[in-house]
């Protein structure tokens, strides 16, 4: 374990950091809060408030200069990844990136293809990380028969963003797909590998909220609803086998088998990518590691293969 502190910076600060990031940061005794950047000084201003240590502009280039972090977050709307993100390579600076990757795949190529990536970049997709899945893994993969994602939520009714950016397709990258798909596609390529998008519908262009993908891994079935305007919460995938359904409740962190038993975890999976990071990093032991950015690609792509099924489709969905 590394005795050196890490100077902590981070782009974006709006819920996201606010909630996830700075919290993560705060419980690690190693990490120092040294800059924060926003395009609303007086919102990163105000945050800073009772840190008069921590220096706050707009410019990520003089954040670099003027803190000099050995770690950067990277929370800022879609559109507005890619550039803090290179310029944190540029520096040899370790960055950690909020999904997706980047609002379009050009982007998300850019990044990937910098030599300092495969090193440095992180990506916040926590799913994988849930305590549940690798006995859920181990219970289903060799004997799936047919597989159900089920992705429910308020959305900005409960989720307010600082700025109104997920309205905005260009800033958004797309809807509920490109939002919250990530994370169910990234657990479920966790469990069963890449899979083949063989149809999507949306109800919308553009910035769908409601959302079902029809897959397939290996020749086994797969189905994938999100639904961003619900009015109930649910994130469960459950895996059909010869023995029965089999659910990983990932709301209510149970993994409920076929035969009636029911495990338990003691807490979800959200800052778990973020602590894994951030571990790696100070050099505290993890048994984790990172959501490098070829994968992360790797599940953008196979969104943006989806929505390449959709275009031009608006129904209601089934």
């Amino acid at each position: 374990m590394t005795s050196k502190r890490i100077r902590f910076a981070a782009v974006g600060a709006g819920r996201v950091f606010q909630r996830y990031h700075l919290p993560c940061a705060d419980a690690r005794d190693a990490m120092d809060l040294v800059g924060l950047v926003d395009s609303d000084i007086e919102r990163a201003r105000e945050l800073m408030a009772d840190r008069p240590q921590v220096w706050t502009g707009t410019s990520v280039d003089r954040l670099i200069q003027e803190t000099r972090p050995d770690l950067i977050s990277v929370c800022t709307p879609n559109d507005a990844h890619a550039e803090p993100v290179l310029a944190a390579l540029d520096a040899g600076i370790a960055v950690l990136c909020e999904k997706p990757l980047a609002a379009t795949v050009e982007e998300a190529r850019r990044m990937v293809a910098h030599p300092a990536a495969e090193k440095l970049l992180g990506v916040n997709m926590p799913f994988r990380f849930h305590p549940l899945l690798k006995p859920f893994a181990d219970l289903v993969r060799s004997g799936a028969q047919r597989v159900e994602f089920s992705f429910a939520t308020p959305g900005n009714r409960v989720w307010r963003a600082c700025t109104p950016w997920y309205d905005d397709a260009r800033r958004a990258g797309g809807g509920a797909l490109l939002d919250l798909g990530p994370h169910a596609i990234d657990l479920l390529m966790a469990v069963f590998g890449p899979p083949v998008v063989e149809a999507c519908e949306v109800d919308t262009p553009d910035l769908e909220q409601r959302v079902r993908v029809d897959m397939s891994f290996q020749g086994v079935p797969a189905t994938l609803r999100i639904d961003r305007a619900a009015r109930r919460l649910e994130t469960s995938v459950t895996v059909t086998t010869a023995d029965g359904d089999h659910v990983l409740d990932l709301r209510r962190n149970e993994l409920r088998r076929a035969n009636g038993t029911v495990e338990e975890a003691g807490q979800g999976p959200e800052l778990a990518a973020i602590s894994a990071y951030f571990d790696t990093v100070t050099g505290a032991a993890t048994p984790h590691g990172k959501v490098s950015a070829q994968e992360a690609l790797e599940v953008q792509l196979v969104v943006e293969s989806a929505y390449g099924c959709a275009r031009g489709v608006a129904a209601p969905l089934a």
